[in-house]
Formats: C-alpha cells, structure tokens, sequence
C-alpha cells in the first residue's frame, strides 16, 4: 500500500485475535492528514476494535499501525500527545460536577485553565457546569465527553460513535465544531454505524463488517449507494394496481402495496417522475417518506456480499 509521508493513520496488514476470535482480518488502511474519514458498518463489526488499537489500547495480533509516522505500540507515550479519544460510551466520575471534571483533564493534558469555560461553552454545557455528572442526561454526558477530547489542540481525533446518545442541541455543535477542526487542517477519524452520519460528516468512508475491510469508498460513491437502495413510501388516499402500474412504468422498482400504502425503490433523478406518475394516475398522496437502506441491503447490494450482518 502507499507510504505516503502525508498520512496521518495507517494499518498495515493490522489484525485482531481473543483467542480462536478474528474480530478484525488483516486490513491495509490509510488516512490522510486534514481527512475526515468515517469507518463504517454494522455493530460487532469490528469498528470499535479497530479504533481502540489505533489509541493504543489494543496490542495487533499481527501487522503494525503508524499515527502521524510512529510504530502506536513501540512509541505509545509520544503517539498519545498527537491524539484526542473519545470512546463509544463515555464514563465520568458521578460525584463531580462538569466543570470540576474539566478542569482535572485540563491538568492531566498540560492545557490552560482558560479552556475550560471555553469548551463548556462551545458545547453548550455552561448552565450545567456546577452541576454533578449524575445528573447529567445521556445527551449532556456525551457532550461532556466530546468538550474533554476538545480541550487539547492536537492534528488527530479518534471518534467512537461521537453521536451516540447526542441531543439535537449537541449534534449542532459538534458538527460545528468538526467544521472548525477541518478548516484547521485537523484530521478527524471516526466509527459510525449510521450511514447518514458519514454522507454528512466524512470525505472518505472505509466499510466494515464481520472482521473484514470490505472497500474504501468517496463519501459520494457512498451516498450514491445509500440513496440509490432508499426507498420511497407514499399514503395514499387509495391505491390501486393502475397507479402501481403507472409507477413502474416511470422507473420504480421493488414496488409494494399494503392497503393506502404504496413503496418503491428507483434512481435519483427518476423518483419525481415516478411521484408524477402516481399522481397522473389518480394517486392522491397525503404522506410521503424515504426510509434508508439497512445494512444487509448495502452490503448485498451495493458491495455484493450475502447474509446477516445486523
């Protein structure tokens, strides 16, 4: 694979065994400096492992991973200060409040007193920063998170599932504040089980599933996938096999019906025809959705491999 001086995260040949478990096969992967790159898949698939041993908390069964040109398991003290984790579940001691815990991180990172108010405030967490985290809602803990892997301003961020749990409030600021890293030229590598998350957030997207690497895609060779597997469901006041039929024959296909309800599948650029073809038809649409594919369907469809992954 490339040994592009520019990448900032690379695995070479990096695989992981417990035992007689592979939970991840050996993958080649590279990310470069000022990316935004989203690895991707169904849960258990792998992600998670993958993340942990790029921070340094998992020895490779096999093969090496180099952060910023650094072996992360010979060099783990100086590859830690060129990167900031937040994990997939985000723990804080109970009996704190959200500025006292800030304000420890500040210290055990070497960072000014003076960022504390700052993140709370970039995170929205000001109102509740004398509050005890027992407090907290799942959203607020995950913001607390997210504003203590902020606190330091290092080239790497390494994201386990950074939505999970996140309020609409806090969702806003941190793709605002994933906006600002990427104008600085930070690179941003993140885990995501939810496909919308990378057409919104990444460049580049890796997809994972069962242990295995399955291809490095463009964020727009992804979003091509999803979309074209989305489907369409439309509630109608009746349907009928003519409006059906009206349907297909502007492109739709996988096309249901269940009572008033009327679903299809088609490409892009074919599905207004095709809500114009239901309505020529008598079609009188009192509700429309679009219902992303899941997993099984993009890993069948799209990338051609069959069987359960959910």
């Amino acid at each position: 694979m490339s040994t592009s001086v520019s990448a900032m995260v690379r695995l070479e040949r990096f695989e992981k065994r417990y035992g007689k478990v592979q939970a991840v096969r050996p993958i080649d992967l590279e990310v470069s400096e000022g990316e935004t790159f989203a690895l991707l898949g169904p849960n258990g698939g792998g992600k998670t492992t993958i993340l942990r041993a790029i921070v340094g908390l998992h020895r490779p069964s096999g093969g090496r991973i180099l952060v910023g040109g650094h072996d992360v398991w010979r060099r783990p003290r100086h590859v830690k200060r060129l990167l900031s984790y937040v994990p997939q579940r985000v723990t804080m001691p109970d009996l704190l409040t959200a500025r006292e815990i800030v304000a420890l991180f500040a210290r055990l990172k070497d960072v000014s007193l003076s960022r504390v108010d700052e993140v709370l405030e970039q995170f929205a967490l000001s109102q509740h920063a004398d509050r005890f985290v027992r407090e907290f809602s799942g959203g607020m803990l995950q913001r607390l998170g997210l504003a203590v892997a902020f606190l330091s301003e290092v080239p790497l961020f390494v994201l386990d599932e950074p939505t999970l749990n996140l309020d609409a409030r806090g969702l806003r600021v941190f793709r605002r504040m994933l906006g600002d890293l990427k104008q600085r030229g930070t690179t941003i590598l993140f885990a995501s089980h939810i496909a919308q998350n990378a057409l919104q957030l990444a460049d580049r997207v890796a997809v994972i599933a069962e242990g295995e690497l399955i291809r490095v895609d463009t964020v727009a060779a992804f979003d091509a996938a999803v979309t074209g597997q989305t489907t369409v469901r439309v509630v109608l006041r009746e349907s009928s096999a003519a409006i059906e039929q009206a349907a297909v024959e502007a492109g739709a296909i996988d096309t249901r019906r269940n009572g008033a309800q009327m679903s299809f599948r088609a490409r892009p650029e074919q599905r207004l025809d095709v809500i114009r073809a239901i309505e020529r038809a008598g079609g009188d649409i009192t509700e429309f959705h679009t219902e992303p594919p899941d997993w099984n369907a993009l890993l069948s469809e799209h990338f051609g491999i069959e069987g359960d992954v959910a």
